[in-house]
C-alpha cells in the first residue's frame, strides 16, 4: 500500500479515537440522561452528551428513564468524557 492511502485511514482513526475514557458498571438510571456508574471504586453521575430528556415530572420524563434502564442498566459502559456540566456532573459519551 502507498502512504497516501494508508496515511489518511490513520489520520481517522486518531481523530476519532477518544482522548481518554474508562469502564464503568452503570448502578443506577437516574432519568433518561442521566446515570450513575461504578468506576474505580467510585460512584460518579454521568449526565449523557447530546441527549435532553425530559424529567420524571414532565411528561414522558418516567417512560424516558425506562427506556434508558433497558439499554443499560447492570451493564458494563465505557465513559467517554466531554467535560462538565453546572451542576458538576461529567458530560460524556
Amino acid at each position: 500500500m502507498q502512504l497516501r492511502t494508508i496515511l489518511p485511514a490513520l489520520l481517522l482513526c486518531l481523530v476519532a479515537m477518544p482522548a481518554w475514557a474508562w469502564p464503568a458498571l452503570v448502578e443506577r438510571v437516574v432519568d433518561g440522561d442521566t446515570i450513575q456508574v461504578r468506576a474505580d471504586r467510585r460512584t460518579l453521575t454521568v449526565r449523557l452528551s447530546g441527549i435532553d430528556a425530559p424529567e420524571r415530572g414532565q411528561p414522558g420524563g418516567i417512560q424516558a428513564g425506562q427506556a434508558l434502564a433497558e439499554l443499560v442498566a447492570g451493564r458494563s459502559v465505557e465513559v467517554v468524557p466531554e467535560g462538565r456540566d453546572r451542576y458538576g456532573r461529567v458530560v460524556a459519551r
